[in-house]
């Protein structure tokens, strides 16, 4: 089992926990946008990914560990991304909503320190699954 399956099937185990309802409802949303792209608000979609990034340390995580090779091109905005583009974010999310509540699910099952939270999203950014032997994961 890889890492992200290991994180999905530890989500859907405790998505059960009203703590974890917001990842469970942004887990859905996402679904239902990739399901339905032509048929939702862009506007909406770009919120969505804006929202979900925002809330997300591990996101945050990734960022502070990846550079964006742009090969000289300018970056662009969520809404100048061509439909399909859009569409890839969109999918990327799916990734980050399940990283994200893997964490929380982590986070709910044991009591961290606030320095534990950061290196956990740091070592869930790096896909460290020595993380599902460490700590209480049901």
């Amino acid at each position: 089992m890889n890492f992200f399956d290991m994180c999905y099937e530890l989500f859907i185990q405790t998505s059960k926990y009203h703590e974890l309802g917001k990842d469970v409802l942004n887990y859905n949303k996402v679904i239902n946008y990739m399901n339905n792209f032509y048929g939702v608000d862009r506007k909406e979609i770009e919120k969505f990914i804006v929202d979900v990034r925002m809330d997300n340390p591990i996101y945050s995580a990734i960022q502070q560990m990846v550079e964006v090779i742009t090969n000289n091109a300018p970056l662009r905005r969520l809404e100048e991304l061509y439909p399909n583009e859009l569409y890839n974010e969109l999918r990327g999310e799916l990734y980050n909503v399940v990283l994200k509540g893997a964490y929380d699910s982590v986070k709910l099952l044991n009591e961290l320190t606030v320095d534990e939270e950061l290196e956990l999203s740091k070592r869930f950014a790096n896909g460290d699954s020595s993380i599902f032997t460490q700590y209480k994961s049901i």
